[in-house]
Formats: structure tokens, sequence, C-alpha cells
């Protein structure tokens, strides 16, 4: 059932995601052609700094879902109408602090965007500001039940909700941009669209979980919980994520101007297409490795985290050689304009990036579910510190370039964090090995490029189309990628283990059939 129920997650989620991918590259074409780029340096910096503000949830939804887990694993409804309870009324709370805290930080706006050369009013600034505020307070106030189909393996059908409404999310954005031409309508949309979203999942999940209903809580229900203690111990590694996370749109704002930092996004929707689509099927686990853990299953729990990281390396060996060897001409092909380039070191950099956030996440997953959140603290708080002070550094001298640098070691420092939690609690050992494995594979990553681009640029004076050129490359870098991949590691145990669940989704497709 767990595999059942996981694959069937997969399959809902890869199809939409996928779906609503192709359609977000075509709005963002549209409104570049139509609205400046400018619009995408706001929308990215103002993002970031909401992301500063969501530190007030100081991980609450990390740790109710941890505890959810256990809680549905042994059948405690009486539990989960607390925890749930719980979550609602933190988030409230939570969300009336985002609000006071946008307000405030509104007032300095001015100093944020001091050496920027606006051509928007403030009014139109402010207007903006505002309505993405209301965006991210929708999420506090209406998307608390949707954990209810996390926890209990059936995520898809939070997904089908999502991909219906944004499908008609898309639809009505490209006709604003089109006939409109107007910023803020295009704003309201997805205010609309997260509204109704999160209504539709809490009804929805009133008449599937009907016994999920409101619950006395009391202070020794709270207290039980030992919430303090566990926020206390992620306190530091969520402020460190945040920084992490969103001092890049910041910085790139503030010394390299708003439009260069509306170009990066350009680049940056590649890669995040990418691994959102990835990360969507390991989301469609993450209740199985919560199940598989709280059940005690060590026998099959360590067969397949070996497997699922062989399989994160496998779609980030892919993903990153794709974007390192033809994203500078998709960005050509889909947005006509070389001014919207980047160096190629960049490139580089941004595919590095890629790569290791994909091969991370099956471990993140796990770790997750571990809890432990105070192991890895000390590895959070030196990616952020790091990213931040080479990125300012650097950004001096290389530009967009120096700054992707100090990303990348901070998500590489990240990454050890994750690993040290893992095989700490989890698999019994040491990481150290696999610190060695992990550089193997960038070496195999490197193989891969260098082998794309060499037969690229000995088929390139013979193919006049700039899109054949795009497809047979990519078509090369995934075939080499693949080859790589299976010369590498066929033998293995866990390549085994991957063949074997692939043949179980096979058998599932067939008895479908």
């Amino acid at each position: 059932m767990r595999v059942k129920n996981s694959m069937k997650n997969m399959i809902y989620i890869y199809a939409c995601t996928l779906l609503i991918a192709i359609m977000n590259f075509v709005v963002r074409r549209i409104f570049l052609d139509v609205l400046t780029i400018d619009y995408l340096g706001y929308d990215g910096l103002f993002t970031s700094i909401f992301s500063y503000l969501n530190l007030s949830e100081m991980g609450i939804a990390s740790i109710i879902t941890y505890h959810m887990y256990t809680e549905i694993a042994s059948d405690n409804t009486l539990q989960i109408r607390k925890l749930l309870c719980i979550y609602k009324v933190i988030y409230r709370v939570v969300g009336l602090f985002v609000l006071c805290a946008g307000l405030i930080v509104s007032i300095f706006l001015p100093v944020i965007l001091a050496k920027q050369n606006l051509t928007e009013s403030w009014q139109f600034i402010y207007t903006i500001y505002y309505m993405q505020l209301a965006a991210t307070l929708c999420t506090y106030f209406l998307a608390y039940r949707r954990i209810l189909f996390i926890t209990h393996e059936r995520i898809y059908v939070c997904t089908s909700v999502d991909t219906v409404i944004n499908i008609i999310s898309v639809i009505v954005k490209m006709i604003i941009l089109l006939k409109l031409r107007n910023y803020i309508a295009y704003l309201a949309v997805s205010i609309m669209t997260n509204i109704a979203t999160n209504l539709i999942i809490s009804v929805y999940s009133h008449k599937e979980y009907p016994e999920i209903t409101r619950t006395a809580v009391t202070r020794d229900d709270i207290r039980a919980l030992n919430l303090w203690h566990e926020v206390k111990n992620m306190m530091a590694t969520k402020i460190a994520t945040t920084i992490y996370g969103a001092s890049d749109d910041i910085i790139i704002t503030v010394i390299l101007g708003l439009t260069t930092n509306g170009i990066v996004s350009n680049y940056r929707m590649i890669s995040s297409k990418i691994l959102e689509f990835i990360i969507s099927a390991f989301n469609s686990l993450q209740a199985s490795i919560g199940s598989l853990i709280n059940d005690r299953e060590s026998e099959m729990g360590i067969p397949f985290f070996k497997a699922l990281d062989l399989s994160g390396f496998f779609l980030a060996l892919v993903s990153a050689s794709g974007v390192m060897c033809v994203s500078q001409e998709f960005i050509l092909l889909w947005l006509k304009k070389p001014d919207y380039l980047l160096p190629y070191a960049f490139v580089v950099l941004l595919s590095l990036n890629l790569f290791i956030a994909i091969q991370n996440n099956p471990m993140n997953y796990f770790r997750n579910t571990l809890g432990h959140f105070e192991t890895d603290r000390n590895f959070m708080i030196a990616a952020a510190a790091v990213n931040v002070i080479l990125s300012i550094i650097l950004s001096i001298r290389f530009g967009i370039t120096g700054i992707m640098v100090g990303t990348v070691i901070g998500h590489l420092l990240i990454y050890m964090g994750r690993c040290v939690v893992v095989f700490k609690y989890f698999i019994k050992e040491s990481p150290v090995r696999y610190y060695l494995t992990v550089l193997f594979r960038m070496l195999l990553l490197i193989l891969s490029v260098t082998c794309t681009m060499v037969i690229g640029n000995v088929l390139k004076p013979h193919i006049t189309s700039p899109l054949a050129f795009l497809l047979i490359k990519g078509i090369i870098s995934v075939a080499v990628s693949v080859l790589i991949f299976t010369v590498s590691y066929c033998r293995s145990d866990s390549f085994k283990t991957i063949l074997h669940y692939a043949t179980i989704v096979k058998d599932m497709i067939k008895h479908k059939k």
C-alpha cells in the first residue's frame, strides 16, 4: 500500500507539474514582451523580504508534521485533532505578526531601493508590495488543513486542485498581459488563485476527514509536545536557512540592480522548474518515509534510502548536465534577446547548485522525518554566513558569478549537515565515505558535460536551425548522462533495488490497464 500510494502521488504530481511548468514558460515570455524586466526584480526582492518575515513561523510546520506522522502511525485520532488545532492557532498568530512586520518593513523600502534608478512611482511600488504581502498572508490563514493530505500520503489530492486552479490562473494571466498589459491585475490573479486553492482543499479535507474536527486544547497538551524545546533547536536552523535562501535577491538588487535581478530570475526559472518537477516526486514519498522510520523497518529502510539517494544522483546528473549544456541556447530561443544572457561561468555554478539541490533532496526528506534539528544547526549557520560574506565580497570583483560562488559553497555546507543527521541517526555510520562518493559523482557530472559539449561543438556547423540544435544537444546530454550513470552503477545493489521498484510500477500500470 505504501509503494502504491507513493507511486500514485508521483504520477499525479509529475504530470501536473510538467503541464504547469510549460504554461509558466509561455507566460514568462509574454510577460517580458509586454512589461519591463524590472518587475521581475521587484518580485524577487519582495519575495526575499517576506521570506525573512516568515522566520516568525520558526519551523513549527515541520515540527507539527513530524509529530503527526507518529500519531497517524498509531491511529491516534484525538491527538491528530489536537495537533491540527494547535497548528491552526499558531499559524494565525504568526500571520498577524507577519502582517504587522510587513507594514513596518514597508517604511524602509526607500532605503532598500535608494540606489536604484526607479522608473515607477512609489505609489505603484507600495501597491505591488502590499499585494504580495496579502498573497503571503493567505497561506497562514487558509492552508493549515493541507497537512492532513500530506501526512496521510494523499498529496495527489492537493496537487490535482493546485493544477486545475493554476491552469485557470495561467490562462487569465495570459489574457491580462495581452489585453490589459497591467502588472497589478496580474498580481491580483495570483492572490485569488492562492485563496481559491486553499479554500477548496480546506472544504474537501472536512469531507474526507470528518473525524478531524475542532477540539479543546489545553496548556498541558501544548506542554506535552515540548514545542519550545524543539523550536529552540530549530530556530537557528530556520534563521540560517532563510538567510541563505533569501539573501541573494537582496544582494543582487542592492549591488547589481533590479534589472540584473530580473535577468537572473529567468535562469532561476529554468533551474527551479526542473527542481520543482523532481522535488514533486520526492514530495510524494515524504509520508512513506515518515511511516518507514516510525515503523522501525530498518531492514527495508536502509536499502530504500540508498536506492532513493542513487535515484537522486541520476536525476541530478541528467538535470545539471542539461542546464549546463543547453541553457544559453534555450534563453536565446525562448526570450529572443541576447541582452538576457549572463556569463557562462554563472551558468556552470547555477547548474552545480541545481546538482547539489537534487542530490540533497532525498537526504533532506529523511533528515526532516528523523528530527534532531540541533545536529546540523552549526552547518546551517556556517552556510548562511559563508553565503552572505562571500557573495558580497566576490560580487564587487566578479559580479553575479561571484554571488553564485557564495551560494554554491553555502549549499555544500547544508548538504554536509543533512548527511550528518541521516548517517548518525538512521544509517548508523560515519558519512565520510559518502562524502567521497559525492566527489566521485561530481567528477561524473564534469565528464558528462565535457562529452556533451565536445559532441555538440562537432555537430554545430552542420545544424542551421537553433531549435534543432537545442533539441539534438539536449538529447545528447541526456543520452551521455544515462550512459555514464549506467556504466558506473549497474552492478550496485542500489541500482538493482531501483529496478525492483520500477518493476512494481510497471506491474501496477499493467494491472490498471
